[in-house]
Protein backbone atom coordinates (compact mmCIF):
# COMPACT_ATOMS: atom_id res chain seq x y z
CA UNK A 1 0.00 0.00 0.00
CA UNK A 2 1.26 3.25 -0.97
CA UNK A 3 1.76 6.22 1.59
CA UNK A 4 -1.85 7.86 0.80
CA UNK A 5 -3.71 4.65 0.83
CA UNK A 6 -1.68 4.10 4.75
CA UNK A 7 -2.99 7.91 4.95
CA UNK A 8 -6.44 7.00 3.72
CA UNK A 9 -6.98 4.13 5.49
CA UNK A 10 -5.79 5.77 9.01
CA UNK A 11 -8.33 8.46 8.33
CA UNK A 12 -10.90 6.04 7.73
CA UNK A 13 -9.92 4.12 10.89
CA UNK A 14 -9.75 7.48 12.95
CA UNK A 15 -13.54 8.07 11.91
CA UNK A 16 -14.47 4.52 12.43
CA UNK A 17 -13.23 4.87 15.91
CA UNK A 18 -14.93 8.37 16.10
CA UNK A 19 -18.38 7.31 15.47
CA UNK A 20 -17.73 4.25 17.96
CA UNK A 21 -17.22 6.44 21.11
CA UNK A 22 -20.30 8.29 20.56
CA UNK A 23 -22.43 7.44 23.86
CA UNK A 24 -26.02 6.87 21.89
CA UNK A 25 -29.02 5.84 23.71
CA UNK A 26 -31.58 3.94 21.16
CA UNK A 27 -35.43 4.06 22.32
CA UNK A 28 -37.84 1.26 20.74
CA UNK A 29 -41.47 1.84 21.58
CA UNK A 30 -44.95 -0.19 21.13
CA UNK A 31 -47.37 1.76 23.21
CA UNK A 32 -51.18 0.70 22.81
CA UNK A 33 -53.62 3.07 22.24
CA UNK A 34 -51.21 5.36 20.14
CA UNK A 35 -53.54 4.85 16.70
CA UNK A 36 -52.44 6.07 13.65
CA UNK A 37 -49.61 8.95 12.98
CA UNK A 38 -48.59 11.37 15.05
CA UNK A 39 -45.43 12.93 17.23
CA UNK A 40 -43.85 11.65 20.24
CA UNK A 41 -41.54 13.83 22.23
CA UNK A 42 -39.16 12.94 24.79
CA UNK A 43 -38.57 15.12 27.75
CA UNK A 44 -36.25 16.17 30.16
CA UNK A 45 -37.82 14.92 33.60
CA UNK A 46 -35.19 16.85 35.18
CA UNK A 47 -34.62 19.96 33.77
CA UNK A 48 -38.41 21.79 33.20
CA UNK A 49 -39.29 19.31 31.20
CA UNK A 50 -37.28 20.59 28.40
CA UNK A 51 -37.75 18.71 24.97
CA UNK A 52 -34.75 16.17 23.75
CA UNK A 53 -36.07 14.89 20.86
CA UNK A 54 -39.34 13.99 18.84
CA UNK A 55 -40.26 11.33 16.27
CA UNK A 56 -43.21 10.14 14.37
CA UNK A 57 -44.90 6.62 15.61
CA UNK A 58 -47.35 4.72 13.67
CA UNK A 59 -50.18 2.58 15.51
CA UNK A 60 -47.83 3.33 18.57
CA UNK A 61 -44.49 1.90 17.25
CA UNK A 62 -41.56 4.25 17.32
CA UNK A 63 -37.81 4.54 17.61
CA UNK A 64 -35.79 7.79 19.18
CA UNK A 65 -31.52 7.72 18.59
CA UNK A 66 -30.46 10.12 20.94
CA UNK A 67 -26.98 11.06 22.85
CA UNK A 68 -26.36 9.48 26.39
CA UNK A 69 -23.26 10.81 27.05
CA UNK A 70 -24.71 12.63 29.84
CA UNK A 71 -27.73 10.77 30.74
CA UNK A 72 -30.69 11.75 32.63
CA UNK A 73 -34.24 11.11 33.45
CA UNK A 74 -36.52 10.83 30.61
CA UNK A 75 -40.21 10.79 29.71
CA UNK A 76 -42.33 10.37 26.55
CA UNK A 77 -45.65 12.02 25.75
CA UNK A 78 -47.52 12.85 22.90
CA UNK A 79 -49.39 15.98 21.82
CA UNK A 80 -53.00 13.91 21.47
CA UNK A 81 -52.59 12.60 24.83
CA UNK A 82 -52.03 14.29 28.37
CA UNK A 83 -50.27 11.46 30.42
CA UNK A 84 -46.84 10.80 30.36
CA UNK A 85 -46.20 7.48 28.77
CA UNK A 86 -43.01 6.46 30.38
CA UNK A 87 -40.01 7.28 32.36
CA UNK A 88 -36.69 5.91 31.67
CA UNK A 89 -32.89 6.62 31.84
CA UNK A 90 -31.78 7.84 28.52
CA UNK A 91 -29.16 5.66 29.44
CA UNK A 92 -26.41 4.05 26.61
CA UNK A 93 -27.61 0.78 25.00
CA UNK A 94 -30.99 -0.59 23.14
CA UNK A 95 -34.01 0.68 25.44
CA UNK A 96 -37.51 -1.20 24.88
CA UNK A 97 -41.22 0.45 26.14
CA UNK A 98 -44.17 -1.41 26.09
CA UNK A 99 -47.18 -0.36 27.42
CA UNK A 100 -50.58 1.13 27.29
CA UNK A 101 -51.62 4.78 27.00
CA UNK A 102 -54.48 4.26 29.73
CA UNK A 103 -53.03 2.03 31.86
CA UNK A 104 -49.72 3.16 33.52
CA UNK A 105 -49.46 -0.09 35.56
CA UNK A 106 -48.80 -1.97 31.77
CA UNK A 107 -45.46 0.13 31.32
CA UNK A 108 -42.26 -1.94 30.84
CA UNK A 109 -38.68 -0.59 30.55
CA UNK A 110 -36.01 -2.91 29.50
CA UNK A 111 -32.42 -2.40 28.42
CA UNK A 112 -29.13 -0.85 29.58
CA UNK A 113 -27.67 -1.18 32.85
CA UNK A 114 -29.00 1.69 34.09
CA UNK A 115 -32.60 1.09 33.77
CA UNK A 116 -32.08 -2.68 34.77
CA UNK A 117 -30.47 -1.67 38.18
CA UNK A 118 -33.54 0.97 38.86
CA UNK A 119 -35.87 -2.23 38.22
CA UNK A 120 -33.50 -4.52 40.38
CA UNK A 121 -33.85 -1.88 43.17
CA UNK A 122 -37.09 -1.60 43.27
CA UNK A 123 -37.79 -5.64 43.12
CA UNK A 124 -35.58 -5.87 46.21
CA UNK A 125 -37.39 -2.97 48.27
CA UNK A 126 -40.66 -4.44 47.23
CA UNK A 127 -39.36 -7.91 49.02
CA UNK A 128 -38.21 -5.55 52.13
CA UNK A 129 -41.81 -4.61 52.53
CA UNK A 130 -42.97 -8.33 53.54
CA UNK A 131 -40.97 -7.67 56.53
CA UNK A 132 -43.86 -7.14 59.65
CA UNK A 133 -41.60 -4.69 61.78
CA UNK A 134 -41.56 -1.11 60.69
CA UNK A 135 -38.27 -1.13 61.98
CA UNK A 136 -37.01 -4.19 60.82
CA UNK A 137 -38.14 -2.30 56.73
CA UNK A 138 -36.80 0.77 57.90
CA UNK A 139 -33.16 -1.11 58.12
CA UNK A 140 -33.67 -3.29 55.76
CA UNK A 141 -34.58 -0.32 52.96
CA UNK A 142 -31.86 1.87 54.64
CA UNK A 143 -28.76 -1.02 53.68
CA UNK A 144 -30.46 -1.46 50.46
CA UNK A 145 -30.09 2.18 49.87
CA UNK A 146 -26.82 2.91 51.01
CA UNK A 147 -25.14 0.21 49.16
CA UNK A 148 -26.91 1.45 45.82
CA UNK A 149 -25.75 5.32 46.72
CA UNK A 150 -22.29 4.06 47.04
CA UNK A 151 -21.93 1.92 43.96
CA UNK A 152 -23.84 4.53 42.15
CA UNK A 153 -22.03 7.80 43.53
CA UNK A 154 -22.89 11.19 41.27
CA UNK A 155 -24.23 9.08 38.24
CA UNK A 156 -27.78 9.61 37.27
CA UNK A 157 -29.26 6.99 38.88
CA UNK A 158 -27.84 8.30 42.43
CA UNK A 159 -30.02 11.25 42.05
CA UNK A 160 -33.06 9.02 42.47
CA UNK A 161 -31.99 7.72 45.16
CA UNK A 162 -31.14 10.77 46.88
CA UNK A 163 -34.64 11.96 46.43
CA UNK A 164 -36.25 8.42 47.33
CA UNK A 165 -34.21 8.63 50.57
CA UNK A 166 -35.55 11.85 52.50
CA UNK A 167 -37.24 9.43 55.36
CA UNK A 168 -34.44 6.77 55.96
CA UNK A 169 -31.46 9.04 55.77
CA UNK A 170 -30.40 12.45 57.55
CA UNK A 171 -30.76 15.29 55.13
CA UNK A 172 -26.71 15.96 56.05
CA UNK A 173 -25.91 12.49 54.26
CA UNK A 174 -27.83 12.88 51.36
CA UNK A 175 -26.88 16.75 50.63
CA UNK A 176 -22.51 14.87 51.11
CA UNK A 177 -24.07 12.22 48.09
CA UNK A 178 -25.67 15.57 46.43
CA UNK A 179 -22.04 16.73 46.45
CA UNK A 180 -20.51 13.31 44.13
CA UNK A 181 -22.82 14.21 41.80
CA UNK A 182 -21.47 14.50 38.29
CA UNK A 183 -21.59 18.69 37.43
CA UNK A 184 -23.76 18.40 34.81
CA UNK A 185 -26.77 16.67 37.27
CA UNK A 186 -25.80 19.48 39.88
CA UNK A 187 -26.83 22.02 36.89
CA UNK A 188 -30.54 20.07 36.91
CA UNK A 189 -33.68 21.96 38.03
CA UNK A 190 -34.44 19.19 39.69
CA UNK A 191 -31.42 19.11 41.57
CA UNK A 192 -30.78 22.01 42.37
CA UNK A 193 -34.82 22.13 43.85
CA UNK A 194 -33.60 19.04 46.15
CA UNK A 195 -30.43 20.84 47.51
CA UNK A 196 -32.90 23.54 48.65
CA UNK A 197 -34.98 21.37 50.27
CA UNK A 198 -32.49 19.26 51.39
CA UNK A 199 -30.76 22.18 53.28
CA UNK A 200 -34.25 23.41 54.68
CA UNK A 201 -35.06 19.87 55.58
CA UNK A 202 -31.89 20.24 57.62
CA UNK A 203 -33.22 22.86 59.61
CA UNK A 204 -36.29 21.25 61.03
CA UNK A 205 -34.29 17.44 61.35
CA UNK A 206 -32.94 16.08 64.53
CA UNK A 207 -29.15 17.29 64.58
CA UNK A 208 -26.42 14.54 64.29
CA UNK A 209 -23.84 14.34 66.96
CA UNK A 210 -20.90 16.89 66.89
CA UNK A 211 -23.46 19.44 64.56
CA UNK A 212 -23.65 23.33 65.16
CA UNK A 213 -27.60 23.60 63.97
CA UNK A 214 -30.46 24.05 66.42
CA UNK A 215 -33.28 22.62 64.78
CA UNK A 216 -35.94 24.35 66.89
CA UNK A 217 -39.38 23.58 66.52
CA UNK A 218 -41.62 26.16 64.70
CA UNK A 219 -44.51 27.23 66.11
CA UNK A 220 -48.45 27.30 64.56
CA UNK A 221 -51.73 28.40 65.78
CA UNK A 222 -55.29 26.58 64.87
CA UNK A 223 -58.52 25.97 65.58
CA UNK A 224 -59.42 22.96 67.98
CA UNK A 225 -63.12 21.02 67.26
CA UNK A 226 -64.55 23.94 69.65
CA UNK A 227 -63.01 26.91 67.12
CA UNK A 228 -60.35 27.71 70.08
CA UNK A 229 -57.02 28.84 68.59
CA UNK A 230 -54.81 26.78 70.69
CA UNK A 231 -50.90 27.35 69.78
CA UNK A 232 -48.09 24.82 69.62
CA UNK A 233 -46.08 26.63 71.59
CA UNK A 234 -48.75 26.60 74.69
CA UNK A 235 -48.72 22.75 74.48
CA UNK A 236 -44.64 22.67 74.16
CA UNK A 237 -44.24 25.26 77.19
CA UNK A 238 -46.88 23.00 79.91
CA UNK A 239 -44.91 21.88 82.47
CA UNK A 240 -46.87 18.25 82.31
CA UNK A 241 -45.16 17.50 79.02
CA UNK A 242 -41.93 16.36 78.47
CA UNK A 243 -42.15 15.59 74.56
CA UNK A 244 -44.57 17.09 71.97
CA UNK A 245 -45.31 14.96 68.78
CA UNK A 246 -46.79 16.75 66.27
CA UNK A 247 -48.84 14.64 63.37
CA UNK A 248 -49.98 16.33 60.09
CA UNK A 249 -52.49 14.19 58.60
CA UNK A 250 -55.76 14.17 56.96
CA UNK A 251 -59.06 12.05 56.89
CA UNK A 252 -58.36 11.19 52.93
CA UNK A 253 -55.35 9.94 54.00
CA UNK A 254 -55.97 5.99 54.31
CA UNK A 255 -52.68 5.41 56.54
CA UNK A 256 -52.82 8.36 58.31
CA UNK A 257 -56.38 7.07 59.30
CA UNK A 258 -55.25 3.44 59.86
CA UNK A 259 -51.62 4.74 61.98
CA UNK A 260 -53.94 6.85 64.40
CA UNK A 261 -54.73 3.86 65.43
CA UNK A 262 -51.73 2.27 66.71
CA UNK A 263 -50.29 6.11 67.75
CA UNK A 264 -53.88 6.00 70.13
CA UNK A 265 -51.95 2.92 71.86
CA UNK A 266 -48.76 4.44 72.13
CA UNK A 267 -50.40 7.78 73.41
CA UNK A 268 -52.18 5.88 75.83
CA UNK A 269 -49.09 4.11 77.38
CA UNK A 270 -47.27 7.42 77.82
CA UNK A 271 -49.41 10.57 78.22
CA UNK A 272 -48.52 9.70 81.86
CA UNK A 273 -45.35 10.17 81.64
CA UNK A 274 -45.40 13.31 79.85
CA UNK A 275 -45.98 12.57 76.20
CA UNK A 276 -48.76 14.48 74.25
CA UNK A 277 -49.41 15.00 70.52
CA UNK A 278 -50.94 17.82 68.58
CA UNK A 279 -52.46 16.59 65.71
CA UNK A 280 -52.69 18.99 62.78
CA UNK A 281 -55.13 18.10 60.37
CA UNK A 282 -54.48 19.30 55.98
CA UNK A 283 -58.41 19.21 55.36
CA UNK A 284 -59.89 21.76 53.31
CA UNK A 285 -63.22 20.03 54.42
CA UNK A 286 -63.76 21.02 58.24
CA UNK A 287 -67.06 19.31 58.50
CA UNK A 288 -64.77 15.74 57.78
CA UNK A 289 -62.62 16.24 59.83
CA UNK A 290 -64.75 17.16 62.71
CA UNK A 291 -67.03 14.23 62.47
CA UNK A 292 -63.60 12.05 62.41
CA UNK A 293 -62.07 13.52 65.52
CA UNK A 294 -65.54 13.49 66.89
CA UNK A 295 -66.09 10.12 66.81
CA UNK A 296 -62.61 8.62 67.62
CA UNK A 297 -62.10 11.24 70.35
CA UNK A 298 -58.16 9.73 70.60
CA UNK A 299 -58.18 12.46 74.21
CA UNK A 300 -54.82 14.32 72.10
CA UNK A 301 -54.98 17.76 70.82
CA UNK A 302 -56.59 18.08 67.56
CA UNK A 303 -56.44 21.19 64.88
CA UNK A 304 -57.29 21.71 61.39
CA UNK A 305 -55.07 24.11 59.80
CA UNK A 306 -56.19 23.19 55.97
CA UNK A 307 -54.28 22.52 53.15
CA UNK A 308 -52.92 25.88 52.96
CA UNK A 309 -51.34 26.45 56.03
CA UNK A 310 -47.13 27.46 55.93
CA UNK A 311 -46.16 24.46 58.03
CA UNK A 312 -46.09 22.52 54.63
CA UNK A 313 -43.25 24.20 53.27
CA UNK A 314 -41.54 25.35 56.96
CA UNK A 315 -41.48 21.44 58.22
CA UNK A 316 -41.13 20.10 54.65
CA UNK A 317 -44.40 18.63 54.76
CA UNK A 318 -43.97 16.50 51.41
CA UNK A 319 -46.60 13.78 52.23
CA UNK A 320 -49.01 12.58 55.24
CA UNK A 321 -48.43 11.30 57.34
CA UNK A 322 -45.60 13.13 58.71
CA UNK A 323 -44.10 13.56 62.10
CA UNK A 324 -42.00 15.83 64.43
CA UNK A 325 -41.05 15.09 67.89
CA UNK A 326 -40.19 18.22 70.18
CA UNK A 327 -38.01 18.14 73.73
CA UNK A 328 -40.16 20.41 75.73
CA UNK A 329 -37.09 21.26 77.71
CA UNK A 330 -35.20 22.63 74.78
CA UNK A 331 -37.82 23.19 71.75
CA UNK A 332 -35.52 20.87 69.80
CA UNK A 333 -36.44 18.19 67.11
CA UNK A 334 -35.68 15.42 68.03
CA UNK A 335 -37.05 13.01 66.31
CA UNK A 336 -38.65 12.72 62.59
CA UNK A 337 -40.69 10.58 60.63
CA UNK A 338 -41.56 7.79 63.65
CA UNK A 339 -43.69 5.84 63.45
CA UNK A 340 -45.27 2.23 65.30
CA UNK A 341 -42.93 0.41 66.86
CA UNK A 342 -40.20 3.20 65.79
CA UNK A 343 -41.98 5.58 68.02
CA UNK A 344 -41.95 3.42 70.51
CA UNK A 345 -38.25 2.54 70.87
CA UNK A 346 -37.37 6.52 70.46
CA UNK A 347 -40.09 6.81 73.41
CA UNK A 348 -38.52 4.07 75.60
CA UNK A 349 -35.39 5.65 75.44
CA UNK A 350 -36.32 9.23 76.31
CA UNK A 351 -39.04 8.30 79.10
Amino acid sequence: MNRSGILLATFAAMIFAACNSTSKCIVEGNIEGLEGDGWIYMADNWNDSAIIDSTRYKDGVFRFEVSAEQPTMAFLHCGDCSNILHRFFNDSGLISLTGSVEDASKSRVTGTPMNDKMRELENSLDKGMTEQSLVKRMEYCTELFTEALDVNSGNALSLVLIQQSTIGFHPSMLLDYMDELEPYLKEKTYAKELREGLVQLLSVSPAMEGSNIKPYYIDMEYPDPNGSLVKLSDIVNNPKNSYVYIDFWATWCGPCRMYMESLSETYERYKDKGFEVYAVSCDTNSEAWLKHVTENNFGWIDVNGGMNMPEWKSYIVTAVPTSILIDCSTGLIVGRELYDDLLEAKLEELL
